[in-house]
């Protein structure tokens, strides 16, 4: 399966490419205070391995994480997509902004794209995402789509984690 492309009133969203390493190297410069729970700076070695795993993510899942670039100027505001590591027990939708972007609902818009493709093109029976307890933008932006908690669960991290399930956005508005 291709990739797709998916977009939204202001935003395009397109699976990672190699020719993305800069957009992943300016995210993962910012430094940790500004970005919430990911360390920074990481290596460029791990930042390329980073990109490099995502990519392989489509063709071993046949979904990943999506870039998200403004309509309007082409910039690079941040990601958002499906992930499911080796080694996680779930799936779950993610999602990371630039400091820029935030505040913006960004991260609403993409996140709503990409549940509905989850739902509608993939046939999920359910679209969850997990956080941990300090990170309160992401449980803000799981109520905003309507999330609901479904479970609390110790991941291979060893962090306990709220689960929430997130509906089909058309359920979510009616």
């Amino acid at each position: 399966m291709t990739p797709p492309i998916l977009d939204t009133d202001r935003l395009r969203l397109e699976p990672p490419e190699a020719r993305h390493l800069a957009a992943y190297q300016a995210f993962y410069a910012i430094p940790s205070d500004q970005k919430g729970s990911y360390r920074a700076p990481r290596p460029a070695e791990e930042v390329e391995g980073m990109l490099t795993r995502d990519i392989a993510e489509w063709d071993r899942n046949g979904f990943g994480m999506f870039l998200l670039h403004r309509k309007d100027t082409g910039a690079f505001v941040g990601g958002t997509g499906l992930a499911h590591p080796a080694d996680w027990p779930r799936h779950e939708l993610t999602w990371w902004l630039m400091p820029e972007a935030r505040g913006t609902g960004f991260a609403t818009e993409a996140s709503r794209a990409v549940i509905a493709w989850a739902y509608d093109t993939l046939g999920w029976s359910v679209v969850e995402t997990h956080m941990r307890d300090e990170n309160g933008p992401a449980r803000r932006l799981a109520e905003r789509l309507g999330g609901t908690r479904i479970a609390r669960e110790t991941f291979p991290d060893g962090v306990t984690r709220d689960v929430f399930a997130l509906p089909h956005p058309r359920k979510a508005a009616a």
